[in-house]
């Protein structure tokens, strides 16, 4: 049944009048699990919720009666200038007091940020740098108390390319994660992204982590709310939505 939902969501998706660019679980611009190089516009607030398979979360930190669940997360994210953003995460999560199967009562709050020092050229790809699960915490990392579950740091190069009214784009990035239960994240990563002529409000995403491959679809309804779906190695679902406004006034066609 969940997976006739998706399908529902994929479908939904790729038919509303608008354009998008996030990695959404982490409230920030990107593709789904994968960071690239582009941005949101300057003035951006994005306040938003994901809901995450098990198969997107770290395999520590997030076990209850020995195995994994899914789980979901909320943030809170800025562009205040056109080459920086970041956003403050809380990833729920369960505890022994958690009877329920739906019940979470302790959560994982981290920091992330990107900055992008080159911007995208005629002949050149956009550059950025980023660091997710980024705070004081990440100082302290032989401390038995700091679980740094998300801490990574990552280089993005992204490049579109327009033919006959198409845009195909282009991610490469480099990704480092600090903890050894995500190492099957790190090194080379990318994907593409695709906007057809015929219909260019919608953005779809192919990309592999790492580890595996996942496709999605994204987009913006009504210039506020913004909505992803993906399937992750062709079997895991995962969905958000966020509510975004532009705090300098500024309207765009996303």
């Amino acid at each position: 049944m969940k997976y006739h939902v998706f399908f529902i969501a994929l479908a939904v998706l790729w038919l509303l009048p608008a354009r998008g660019y996030a990695q959404q679980y982490t409230g920030l611009s990107g593709l789904i699990h994968v960071p690239s190089a582009e941005m949101n516009h300057e003035g951006d607030a994005f306040l938003g919720i994901h809901y995450m398979n098990k198969a997107m979360i770290p395999d520590t930190g997030f076990l209850f009666n020995g195995a994994k669940y899914d789980t979901y997360d909320y943030y809170l994210a800025l562009t205040p200038f056109r080459w920086i953003e970041f956003s403050y995460v809380c990833t729920k999560r369960k505890s022994a007091a958690d009877e329920q199967l739906w019940n979470y009562h302790r959560k994982d709050r981290s920091v992330s940020i990107k900055i992008r020092p080159l911007e995208e050229g005629r002949y050149h790809p956009a550059v950025a740098i980023g660091c997710n699960d980024f705070g004081t915490s990440a100082f302290n990392k032989n401390r038995s108390d700091v679980q740094l579950y998300f801490f990574n740091w990552y280089v993005a190069a992204t490049k579109h390319f327009v033919f006959s009214g198409n845009e195909l784009g282009v991610t490469l990035a480099y990704r480092q994660f600090y903890r050894k239960y995500n190492a099957k994240w790190n090194g080379l990563v990318g994907g593409i992204t695709f906007r057809p002529a015929f219909f260019p409000q919608a953005r779809a995403i192919a990309e592999y982590t790492g580890n595996e491959f996942i496709l999605g679809l994204d987009a913006v309804l009504w210039r506020h709310l913004r909505l992803q779906a993906s399937l992750k190695d062709f079997k895991y679902p995962n969905f958000g939505l966020c509510f975004q406004m532009n705090l300098l006034g500024d309207k765009y066609d996303y």
